[in-house]
């Protein structure tokens, strides 16, 4: 059985929660990165785009596996989140002198995201497609891991990678619905 992954995470609720569980707990996190560059495009911001980056563009634990779409493949993208660090930090520094200083900042593109989330959702190889014939929803996040449990590896994923760095710099950065998952 085929499940409908976009659908999934446009629809809400219970059913897309067990969903991301099962990508964090499987540490596979494509669906994740999907379903928040999604949030992202409703409301584009800077800290947003950062911690999209560096998550799952970057040599982090949680990058993304299609290579042709990250740097330093493709380095788009590499340079406007350059471009929007620089704003974060010129925003983040106090002014000086007595003067009001008025940034000029310009909100981050919504669409910064969508080809890397397009390239994502068409792979016919990658692991957004490999879920989309493994996973069934009418079963709990826990068993649809092979055998019904996490291995070594995926235990240290979301004890010492989700919980203390991934989970709190995305959900600092403005993605509460994630807040709750795994």
């Amino acid at each position: 059985m085929a499940v409908d992954i976009p659908q999934l995470l446009a629809r809400g609720g219970a059913p897309r929660l067990a969903f991301l569980r099962y990508c964090v707990l499987s540490a596979t996190l494509e669906p994740m990165f999907v379903f928040l560059a999604r949030e992202y495009r409703l409301r584009p911001r800077h800290a947003a785009a950062l911690a999209l980056f560096d998550v799952f563009a970057t040599q982090a634990p949680a990058r993304l596996a299609d290579y042709e779409l990250l740097p330093p493949r493709e380095l788009r993208l590499e340079a406007a989140i350059a471009h929007i660090r620089a704003q974060w930090t010129q925003m983040q520094s106090p002014a000086s002198g007595d003067d009001e200083v008025t940034l000029a900042v310009a909100t981050p593109a919504a669409h910064l995201f969508d080809a890397l989330t397009h390239g994502v959702e068409q792979d016919a190889t990658g692991r957004l497609a490999r879920l989309r014939s493994t996973y069934d929803p009418r079963l709990t996040p826990e068993q649809n891991l092979p055998g019904g449990r996490m291995s070594a590896g995926q235990r240290h994923f979301v004890e010492r990678v989700w919980h203390p760095i991934l989970k709190p710099r995305l959900v600092g950065a403005g993605f509460w619905r994630i807040a709750t998952v795994a």
